[in-house]
């Protein structure tokens, strides 16, 4: 059975980990996938009243995937992808503690592919995350993606629940549209509630022969809480990738999009290499500005110089140090900017 190109493309983004093909007839695939990642941050624990900013303490996940397609007709072609990571960070008995939220959704959602592109319903990255993923690609997690203001369950920029999104490839040219329904349970909700309230998206992306990316993505998310104004916010992004060298570089301007009144300018970049034995370096830097109502601020400003090893395609160990460039009078007054590290080996199945 020949795979559609459009589908392995648009979906890329989602995969991160090789998949392995477990059942497959002539209209029917399944393919199921994971990731081990055992890492611990070293940071500076609280002292006293002192709220240090550094991470500090285990970082460990198993997540699991799967991804079935089946043939509707000549052209037209069903698609749904599951997966759901679970925490493992401190003893088993947390796995009984409803308020330490261990186990999460990641992706459920399904939807129809043909030449003509992707249509898919349910919980999945928005348009604007097909952008974000240009700079948002440290080795070690939990750092990076910090400086744009998009995030998950953020008025549908990234993984969000209840999306309706629209993926095709013309060529080198990318094209994502997205629409987040609105899941607040009242009628006049009182609050601002970035995960439930509806929004819509939009991302442009080229990819030339030489290797260059260019995109820009557009995100309006309306508040329905009273005397709010809609979170608006854009993007202009670029890459540039020959699976040695990796540098990318991403701009956001928000509009009330972290808390009415509140305006930001962000930036990413990243630049990397990977050599053919298997070693890897990479500099990541993130770096956020708010104005609210003209008091200015930076609220993210830190630098992570990461290496890795890849034994082969599944197994990998990672070390990554955060320099935070935040002073004490940037931070809060219970808070004190500190720099942190993390090592961990990652296995992918």
């Amino acid at each position: 059975m020949k795979k559609l190109t459009v589908v392995a493309i648009a979906l890329a983004g989602a995969f991160q980990a090789q998949a392995a093909e477990v059942y497959k007839n002539d209209t029917t695939s399944l393919d199921l996938y994971g990731r081990i990642y055992a890492g611990q941050f070293f940071g500076d624990k609280k002292d006293g009243t002192n709220d240090y900013s550094a991470k500090q303490g285990a970082n460990q996940f198993v997540r699991f995937g799967a991804k079935a397609d089946s043939q509707i007709n000549s052209n037209l072609k069903a698609l749904a992808q599951y997966e759901v990571q679970l925490y493992v960070n401190n003893s088993e008995k947390t796995l009984t503690n409803d308020s330490t939220d261990n186990l999460r959704t990641r992706l459920a959602f399904a939807g129809v592919t043909g030449d003509w592109g992707t249509l898919t319903f349910g919980r999945q990255k928005g348009a604007m995350g097909s952008i974000e993923d240009w700079t948002d690609v440290a080795y070690s997690d939990g750092y990076g993606a910090d400086g744009t203001g998009v995030g998950t369950d953020t008025f549908g920029t990234n993984r969000a629940a209840s999306v309706l999104k629209y993926s095709g490839l013309f060529g080198g040219l990318q094209v994502d549209t997205s629409y987040k329904f609105d899941s607040n349970d009242t009628e006049t909700p009182t609050t601002d509630d970035k995960a439930k309230d509806s929004a819509y998206g939009a991302a442009v992306s080229y990819t030339f022969p030489f290797n260059l990316s260019l995109g820009t993505a557009y995100n309006v998310g309306h508040r329905e809480a009273a005397n709010t104004d809609d979170a608006k916010l854009w993007l202009v992004s670029a890459k540039f990738d020959n699976k040695a060298l990796y540098a990318a570089f991403t701009y956001a301007d928000g509009q009330d999009f972290l808390g009415t009144g509140i305006d930001h300018t962000g930036y990413e970049a990243v630049l990397g290499y990977s050599f053919a034995n298997g070693f890897g370096l990479q500099a990541l830097w993130n770096k956020q500005k708010q104005d609210n109502g003209g008091v200015k601020k930076d609220n993210v400003d830190y630098y992570t110089l990461a290496a890795q090893y890849k034994f082969n395609k599944q197994l990998r160990v990672i070390g990554e140090y955060r320099i935070n460039n935040l002073d004490d009078t940037s931070a809060t007054t219970a808070e004190k900017t500190k720099d942190d590290y993390s090592v961990a080996v990652r296995y992918d199945f």
